[in-house]
């Protein structure tokens, strides 16, 4: 056949006999497909000869790898679903570890499976979800700033922000593991602030089981489950002993969740070489810290500027990475557009309005703080500082340098530093900038005009632009 795709399914017929597929030399699959170089074959036995036409329908897999020869077409897809798909038919670990993406636990691919096994081995399957937990991010932080605040426009910018956020919205429409992370951090940190209990399970161990689900979507959920810990130590309920006891209380809950969950997996999936949590763990670590920089590279690099792509880059600039990105030329003059396009980059209007909420919250922390430790206290002050709003913020603030500050601390270290590893603290971001562009003290025509600028930043990296003329798609640019 003179295509270009793999094929994942056949089917012959000769008038109307359909011919039995399985006396075929190969019975392609989506997950075994024939590839485009390759051919099939088939001996048929049949009582009397068909007449008729001669029918031969294909699937051509348009989301497919063929290098790998796996499914999976968009940025680390390739990895985790056939991952997933390991998990659906019960496949043990290989040797090298390579069909059960064992560098990360298993959640976030039981989650894709879970979709696979709904919806079909296609790309709606594989990444139902994963949308609908990046979707449901957004009611999530409305519910987490609305719990603390029940400030309407600081909730409603909060949830704004994350929605047009273009890397979360990028991560929340593929099949990879970040997504699901946060989905399930966002939840703790709902239960924790609005103080909900569910029967005899209070907050604390609410929260430890959502962030050991967090973990066993994705190892590095373990900022997260360090900020909330911290977050309690300084501003939890109590006194000092209560703040001691209900911290490692979270962390016992949260070792307890992530512990049995790597064992429950490696008893069902594990190989002779991983038999217990602790050689999964082992394996994570060790292959994290194999991720170093080289002489010869540290990362993706910035086609622009032809550096690595750092933490520094990720709050200043950098140019948007093309996780899948289909161009068309249109001759003549050579003019192209992007037809579909999946960028890596965050929102740099959110980023860059970081370093001015960011300081502030920290200044005002500061000023709160002395004038509490005053000899006698500037009661006056600390009243007009310590609003509720101004409590989210300062959650947001400590929220963001854990998780963002922990990376720098890695990249020093020499461990490569993906941007997309900015993932967690992008919630983050989006309540500090809802926190500052709220004040009544800043002007409401120019917040407008700065979530306005959120939009159409978030509009010039969407995926598909097709109802857009060529002539404007052109000019875009993406």
């Amino acid at each position: 056949l003179p295509i270009c795709n793999a094929i994942g399914a056949l089917s012959l017929a000769v008038g109307n006999t359909v011919l039995p597929v399985s006396e075929m030399n190969f019975v392609p699959t989506p997950v075994l497909a024939l590839q485009p170089s390759a051919s099939d074959f088939g001996n048929f036995s049949l009582q009397s000869v068909p007449s008729g036409p001669v029918t031969l329908t294909y699937e051509a897999l348009t989301c497919y790898d063929l290098d790998k020869q796996v499914d999976g077409c968009v940025m680390d897809e390739i990895y985790y679903v056939p991952a997933a798909q390991a998990l659906l038919s019960g496949e043990k670990c290989g040797p090298y570890l390579d069909n059960c993406n064992l560098e990360h636990p298993f959640l976030s691919k039981a989650i894709i499976a879970a979709g696979i096994a709904v919806f079909g081995n296609n790309d709606f399957g594989w990444r139902f979800f994963e949308v609908l937990m990046g979707t449901l991010c957004i009611p999530i932080l409305f519910a987490i700033c609305w719990s603390v605040t029940r400030d309407s426009t600081l909730s409603i910018f909060a949830a704004f922000l994350l929605a047009f956020e273009t890397l979360f919205f990028t991560q929340s429409s593929i099949a990879v593991i970040d997504i699901q992370a946060i989905f399930f951090a966002l939840l703790a940190f709902m239960v924790y602030l609005a103080n909900i209990r569910i029967w005899r399970l209070d907050r604390i161990t609410l929260a430890g089981i959502l962030l050991g689900l967090s973990a066993l979507s994705k190892e590095t959920a373990i900022f997260l489950v360090a900020f909330l810990v911290v977050y309690n130590l300084i501003f939890g309920a109590g006194g000092r002993k209560s703040k001691w006891f209900s911290s490692i209380r979270l962390l016992v809950v949260v070792a307890v969740v992530f512990i049995a969950g790597l064992q429950l997996y490696v008893t069902l999936f594990g190989n002779s070489s991983t038999t217990t949590f602790v050689d999964d763990i082992r394996y994570i670590l060790s292959y994290g810290a194999s991720l170093k920089c080289t002489p010869s590279g540290c990362g993706w690099v910035d086609p622009l500027f032809k550096a690595p792509i750092t933490p520094f880059s990720w709050m200043t600039f950098y140019s948007a990475v093309g996780y899948f990105v289909t161009r068309v030329t249109i001759n003549p003059g050579n003019y192209q557009y992007v037809s579909l396009g999946y960028w890596g980059i965050s929102n740099f209007f959110e980023v860059w309005l970081t370093w001015a909420w960011a300081p502030l919250v920290a200044f005002l922390s500061y000023k709160l703080w002395t004038s509490r430790a005053a000899v006698v206290a500037d009661v006056t002050t600390a009243v007009k500082i310590d609003t509720p709003s101004f409590r989210i913020a300062q959650f947001a603030l400590l929220w963001f340098a854990i998780t963002y500050f922990a990376y720098v601390a890695l990249y020093f270290y020499g461990r490569v530093t993906y941007p997309y590893y900015i993932l967690p603290a992008t919630p983050a971001i989006s309540i500090g900038c809802a926190y500052l562009l709220s004040r009544k003290w800043f002007p409401r025509e120019v917040a407008y005009v700065l979530l306005g600028g959120v939009f159409l930043w978030f509009f010039l990296y969407y995926p598909d632009k097709s109802f857009l003329p060529a002539w404007l798609r052109m000019f875009l640019g993406h």
